[in-house]
C-alpha cells in the first residue's frame, strides 16, 4: 500500500464507522393512570418476588401482554409517590417527589393550582430538546398550570370566572420543554375538579368563547364548571390517540428524533352523572364498552374498560410506530430505534385501603398508600437489540430515574443542577443480573397510620416508613423536620408487610439517616464536581432573608488538607427581595426562585465581619476573619464578593472549622436561608463537606443555636444544611 492509499484508508473507515453508528433513539413514555401490577396480563404467572406465588389473575390487556413478550418486565418498579401529580412531577424534573411546593399530599387540590415546576428548572424534555430532539405531551399534564386572567396575571377564583380563554396560556407545559402539547390540565371528576372542561394545544385553548361554554359538574359542583360546547367525557381517551398518532406522523417528517410522553386520563375516575366512568364505545374502531375481561374468563366492569382503552391505545402506537418509516434510517421503521417504556403514576385506584388487592398484583394497598400497592407499578421496557426481549429485571427502579437513566443513554452528562435525585440505571437495565443496592424513597399516605407527608424507604428487601414531618415540618404530631422511622419492614421475610421488624435492626436508623441527609442537602445522585477554589460553587434557589441579628454560618469539615486564602459573602442583587416572609409557612404562591443574574448592580450596605473558626470540643477559636461594608466590598467573583487575608490560613482534614456572617435585621443585604422549600439548594465544594447551619447571637459564640423558622423545630433541621451567606477560597 502507498502513502496515499494508506492515509485514504485510516480516513475512511472511522467516517464509515460514524456514518454506520445508529442514531440516538426515539423515546415514547406510556404512563397510564391508577393502573396496577394486576391490571395487565403482561403480569400473569410472573413472580414478583422469588419469595412469593406468581400473579394469578389480572385483566386481559392483549397489546401489553405482547409488548412485554418482546420487552423487559420489571418486577420492582416503582412510581415515585402513591398520588399522580408528585410522580409526574418527580418523572419530569428527577427530583424526589416530596421536593416540590406539594407537601401535604401527592395530588394537586380542586382549583386554581400553580405550577409546580419553576421555570427555570429544566425538566427531562428540555433536556431532550437542548439534545435535538422534538417534543411533544399528550394527556393529562397534572403538575399546574397558569391561566391568564385577561390582566396577564393568573387566574385564581376557585371556579376559574376570571380565565380570559382568548388568552396564551402564562404557564404550561410549553414553558417546560415540550414543543407541542394537546390534553388536559389535570383530572376531570365533575363532582371533583373545577379545571374548565376545554382542551388545551401548545398554549392555547382550543375553545374561546366563553359566552357559548356550558356550566357542568355535579353534587356540590353542580353549575361550576365551564365546558365547551362539544365537551364529550368519554372521547378523552380517543380525542388523545388521535393526537398522539399525529405527532408520530409529524416526528416521521423530521431528521431529528423525538420525545412523545403520552399520558392518558385513563383509568382514573371519572365520576359523572351517568356513573363513576365515562367508557367509550370504541377507540380507534376497536370496542371498548363492555370487552374488558379476567384471565379467568369473567367479566369486568367500567373501570376495566377504561384499561382495556389504555391498552388498545397502546396497541395502536405501536402499530404506527412499527409501520412508519424512519427517516433517520433509512430502509428501518421507526420501532426499530425507538425506546418505548409502559408504565402507571401510582397503584390502583380501587381495592382494600388495608390489605391485599387483586389489582395490584396481591400487593398490600392501594393508590395513596405507602404500602407497596400504592407505589410499585407496571414498567415494560422495550429497546430493540439493546434491551433483552421477554425478559424479568428484579432490581428496583424508580421513574424519578429516568431522567438520568436517558442522559446516559443519549450521551448527555447532567449539569450539577439538573436531575438531583435521578439515578442512572441504564447499566442494569442491560444487565439485569446486576444487583442495584442503592435506596429509593416514595412519597405520600393518606389515612391512617401514617401522616400525609410520610415517605417510604427501600432498599434491597428492606423497606422504613418515616413519620411525617421531615417533607413538611409543620405537619400536626409530625417530626418536626426530623427523620424518624415509623415502621420496619422485610419484604424478604413478609412480602405483605404485616409484621414489623423494628427490633434489632441497625439497617433502619441507616436507611432513615441517609433520606434526613440527601433531604436536607438537597441532592441524592453522585454530582461529579471537579475541585474548584470557592468552596460554595452555586447559591441555590433559597428564600432571601434580612430578619436577624447576630452571626449566621455552618460547621465544615473537609476531605484534604488546604489553604484559605481569601474569605467573603453572597452580595444580593440590589433589586431581590424574598418571596415569602422569613418565619412563615411557605405556600404554592411563594416557590423558590433562582437569584437574578449578572454583576450589576450588586453592592454592600452593612457592616459584615466574615470569621473563619476552629472547633475542639464546642469550643471556638477565631482562625482568620475579614470586615466586608461599603467602602470595602472586595472582588466581586460572579454573585460573592472576596477579601483576601492578611496570611493564608491552612486547615487540617482531622479538624472541624466554621465559618460565620455578622448581619444586622433590615441592614439592606440579604442571605440565602439555609433551608429550601421547594428550591434547589447550593452546589458545594466537593472537598467540603457541610455538618449544621447554625447562629449565635452575640460577638462570639457562647450559645450556639438553630437559625430561626416558623417555629422552633427538631435540632435535626439544621443538620447538612447552609446558609448562603460567609463563603471562603481557597489557594
Amino acid at each position: 500500500m502507498n502513502f496515499y492509499a494508506f492515509i485514504i484508508a485510516g480516513l475512511f473507515v472511522p467516517c464509515f464507522s460514524i456514518l454506520a453508528a445508529p442514531p440516538i433513539p426515539n423515546i415514547l413514555i406510556f404512563m397510564a393512570d391508577d393502573m396496577g401490577i394486576g391490571d395487565s396480563s403482561a403480569y400473569l404467572k410472573v413472580n414478583l418476588s422469588k419469595e412469593t406465588e406468581p400473579v394469578s389473575k389480572t385483566l386481559k390487556t392483549p397489546n401489553i401482554e405482547k409488548f412485554a413478550k418482546q420487552g423487559m418486565i420489571f418486577t420492582d418498579a416503582h412510581a415515585p409517590a402513591s398520588m399522580c401529580s408528585s410522580t409526574r412531577y418527580s418523572l419530569l424534573t428527577g427530583r424526589l417527589a416530596h421536593r416540590s411546593y406539594l407537601k401535604k399530599q401527592g395530588w394537586l387540590p380542586h382549583g386554581p393550582n400553580r405550577s409546580m415546576i419553576q421555570r427555570d428548572l429544566v425538566t427531562l424534555p428540555e433536556m431532550l430538546q437542548q439534545n435535538d430532539y422534538f417534543t411533544g405531551a399528550v394527556g393529562k399534564y397534572h403538575v399546574g398550570m397558569d391561566f391568564d386572567d385577561g390582566h396577564g396575571k393568573p387566574a385564581d377564583e376557585f371556579d376559574y370566572k376570571d380565565v380570559d380563554f382568548t388568552k396564551k396560556i402564562l404557564d404550561g407545559p410549553t414553558h417546560h420543554g415540550f414543543d407541542e402539547f394537546f390534553g388536559i390540565p389535570g383530572n376531570t371528576e365533575d363532582s371533583l375538579d373545577t379545571e374548565p372542561r376545554v382542551f388545551i394545544r401548545n398554549d392555547s385553548w382550543t375553545f374561546t368563547e366563553r359566552e357559548k361554554m356550558r356550566w357542568t359538574g355535579i353534587q356540590h359542583r353542580s353549575g361550576q364548571i365551564l365546558s365547551a360546547p362539544d365537551w364529550n367525557l368519554s372521547q378523552i381517551g380517543p380525542s388523545l390517540l388521535k393526537e398522539g398518532i399525529e405527532f408520530i406522523e409529524k416526528a416521521s417528517l423530521k431528521t431529528k428524533p423525538f420525545f412523545l410522553y403520552y399520558v392518558p386520563a385513563a383509568n382514573h375516575f371519572q365520576r359523572n352523572s351517568n356513573g363513576d366512568y365515562a367508557v367509550p364505545e370504541s377507540i380507534d374502531n376497536q370496542p371498548v364498552k363492555g370487552a374488558s375481561r379476567y384471565t379467568d374468563g369473567t367479566k369486568g366492569g367500567d373501570r376495566e374498560d377504561m384499561v382495556i382503552e389504555n391498552d388498545l391505545a397502546f396497541g395502536s402506537l405501536l402499530k404506527k410506530i412499527r409501520e412508519t418509516d424512519d427517516p433517520r434510517n433509512p430502509g428501518k421503521k421507526i420501532i426499530d430505534n425507538t425506546l418505548i417504556i409502559f408504565t402507571s403514576d401510582n397503584g390502583p385506584n380501587v381495592g382494600d385501603n388495608l390489605g391485599v388487592n387483586q389489582e395490584s398484583g396481591g400487593l398490600r394497598g392501594k393508590k395513596a398508600k405507602l404500602w407497596e400497592g400504592g407505589h410499585r407499578v407496571p414498567f415494560i421496557l422495550f429497546w430493540k437489540n439493546k434491551i433483552e426481549s421477554n425478559s424479568i429485571n428484579r432490581n428496583l427502579f424508580s421513574l424519578t430515574d429516568l431522567y438520568a437513566t436517558i442522559a446516559k443513554i443519549i450521551g448527555y452528562n447532567l449539569k450539577p443542577t439538573e436531575a438531583l435525585d435521578s439515578l442512572d440505571s441504564y447499566k442494569y437495565w442491560k444487565d439485569p443480573e446486576r444487583t442495584d443496592s442503592r435506596p429509593r424513597y416514595f412519597f405520600c399516605h393518606l389515612g391512617p397510620p401514617y401522616e400525609n407527608d410520610a415517605i417510604a424507604i427501600r432498599q434491597g428487601s428492606k423497606k422504613v416508613i418515616v413519620k411525617g414531618g421531615l417533607a413538611q415540618p409543620w405537619t400536626e404530631n409530625g417530626s418536626k423536620g426530623s427523620a424518624n422511622a415509623s415502621v420496619f419492614y422485610d419484604l424478604k421475610k413478609n412480602f405483605y408487610e404485616t409484621v414489623d421488624f423494628t427490633k434489632n435492626n441497625p439497617q433502619s436508623e441507616t436507611m432513615v439517616n441517609r433520606l434526613l441527609k440527601i433531604h436536607n442537602q438537597g441532592y441524592s445522585r453522585e454530582l461529579n464536581l471537579t475541585s474548584d477554589k470557592n468552596l460554595i460553587l452555586d447559591d441555590g434557589w433559597h428564600n432571601l432573608r434580612n430578619d436577624i441579628s447576630g452571626s449566621i454560618g455552618f460547621e465544615f469539615k473537609i476531605n484534604k488538607n488546604q489553604t484559605v486564602t481569601h474569605l467573603g459573602m453572597w452580595d444580593d442583587h440590589d433589586r431581590e427581595i424574598p418571596v415569602r416572609d422569613a418565619r412563615g409557612i411557605p405556600t404554592e404562591f411563594s416557590s423558590d426562585q433562582p437569584s437574578r443574574t449578572g454583576n450589576k448592580p450588586r453592592s454592600i450596605s452593612g457592616d459584615h465581619k466574615i470569621r473563619l473558626w476552629e472547633i475542639k470540643n464546642s469550643d471556638f477559636k477565631e482562625i482568620g476573619a475579614v470586615q466586608i461594608n461599603s467602602k470595602t466590598q472586595g472582588e466581586l467573583e460572579g454573585e460573592f464578593r472576596y477579601l483576601r487575608l492578611n496570611q493564608p490560613i491552612n486547615l487540617s482534614k482531622e479538624l472541624i472549622y466554621g465559618l460565620t456572617m455578622s448581619t444586622s435585621t433590615g441592614d439592606g443585604d440579604h442571605f440565602h436561608d439555609d433551608v429550601a422549600f421547594d428550591g434547589l439548594s447550593p452546589v458545594i465544594n466537593p472537598t467540603v463537606t457541610v455538618i449544621k447551619s447554625l447562629i449565635f447571637k452575640n460577638e462570639f459564640p457562647n450559645q450556639i443555636l438553630s437559625i430561626p423558622s416558623f417555629a422552633d423545630l427538631d435540632s435535626n433541621y439544621s443538620l447538612y444544611r447552609l446558609p448562603v451567606g460567609p463563603t471562603l477560597r481557597f489557594r
